[in-house]
């Protein structure tokens, strides 16, 4: 009911705005309802449109006009105070009351909600392995655990699939190869993870929405990759060639290593898990020994100690989060289970929390574990989780 009640107020403060007797404070609470979601401006048109065409079908609509007025009662003895404002435009909330609760049986729905949220999040599967393969003459190739798959390559490489993982095997050497170097990318979508071994034995493992382009045979003086997203590399070792992961505008340099690098957004985020790495933009450059994370953020890098395992072990199948923020949680939890996130106040975003559970639970147990804090709450409704305090 306080859900009701919330939207009931709106309804009221919209009625007050349309006939002219709503204060600033209120106007305040009416303008940041707009800013929350789209959905609710869209609302906010349909009730102004119905009222300049004279619209009236909440006439037409005897139980849900009973069944409004009835609820408007409870709540305006609490709200309404001066019996004249409330004459001046009862008539316009009865239509607000219509839209803003989108249909007549919308009340009835919102008192079985907490049935129905575990019908609605059995519908949402974790993540699973799953990638594309693009090759270098363009075509793409869909990857999945029972994909089978063999092909040759320039210069006679060979892909194929085996222990969930693409693996390219040949030499990789000068040696009659082309001078052109031919590239390859591998895309892992929302909701996905995937590994690979490169023509010289390193691993790599992606993390959901990520993605990689690396030769199909490393050609010259070092060896070269790029890439997206999340990802975990076990470089293999070549003194004479090191390896260079590119990943926006920041190179990191590595001889034979283990590292994670984290970039869904401007921010790089590479944590040293053992050996040694050298991160450089521009004229700004650090070398991490293990245990160490280096941010690049602000336009530098900010270097501090951590337990680095801690940060590789979405690729053991768990999610780890120690004092973190909520968004950086749910943002993680909406690439792997490919959902959308709404926050019915962006304070909560920072809110920080310490998680860990396995990354195959159903979502609603790694939600429930969240809400024993007793700090936030989670809705699921089709696709998106809304949160709230």
């Amino acid at each position: 009911m306080d859900l009701l009640k919330k939207r009931l107020d709106i309804a009221r403060l919209v009625a007050e705005e349309l006939t002219g007797t709503i204060d600033e404070k209120n106007r305040i609470v009416l303008s940041r309802w707009l800013d929350e979601d789209e959905r609710h401006r869209k609302e906010y048109t349909n009730i102004l449109e119905s009222l300049k065409t004279g619209n009236e079908v909440w006439k037409d609509q005897e139980r849900g006009r009973q069944l409004m007025e009835s609820r408007w009662r409870a709540v305006k003895s609490h709200t309404v105070r001066k019996t004249g404002r409330w004459i001046t435009w009862s008539k316009y909330a009865a239509v607000v009351l219509l839209f803003v609760s989108i249909g007549i049986f919308w009340l009835v729905n919102e008192e079985k909600q907490q049935e129905m949220e575990d019908i609605t999040v059995a519908k949402i599967e974790h993540g699973s392995m799953k990638a594309q393969l693009v090759l270098a003459n363009g075509k793409k190739v869909d990857l999945r655990p029972e994909t089978n798959l063999q092909l040759e390559e320039v210069g006679g490489t060979r892909i194929l699939t085996s222990d969930n993982r693409v693996k390219y095997s040949g030499k990789d050497s000068l040696a009659g190869q082309p001078a052109e170097v031919k590239y390859n990318t591998l895309i892992v979508p929302r909701g996905g993870e995937f590994s690979l071994e490169l023509a010289d034995g390193t691993r790599v493992w992606l993390n959901a929405e990520s993605r990689l382009r690396y030769p199909v045979v490393f050609m010259g003086e070092e060896r070269k990759v790029e890439m997206e997203g999340e990802v975990y590399f076990e470089v293999a070792k070549n003194r004479e060639k090191p390896f260079i992961v590119t990943v926006n505008g920041v190179d990191i340099r590595v001889l034979g290593t283990s590292f994670n690098v984290s970039a869904y957004q401007e921010e790089v985020v590479t944590t040293l898990v053992e050996g040694k790495v050298q991160l450089k933009r521009g004229d700004e450059q650090v070398v991490l020994s293990p245990n160490q994370q280096a941010i690049w953020s602000d336009d530098k890098f900010k270097v501090k100690q951590v337990d680095a395992r801690n940060y590789v072990l979405w690729k053991e199948g768990i999610f780890y989060f120690e004092d973190v923020d909520l968004e950086r949680i749910l943002d993680d939890m909406a690439r792997w289970y490919n959902v959308n996130i709404f926050y019915m106040n962006s304070t909560l975003k920072k809110m920080k929390f310490s998680v860990e559970i396995k990354r195959y639970e159903n979502i609603n147990e790694i939600l429930r574990r969240i809400e024993q804090t007793k700090r936030v709450k989670f809705e699921i409704k089709d696709r998106t989780i809304n949160v709230y305090e």
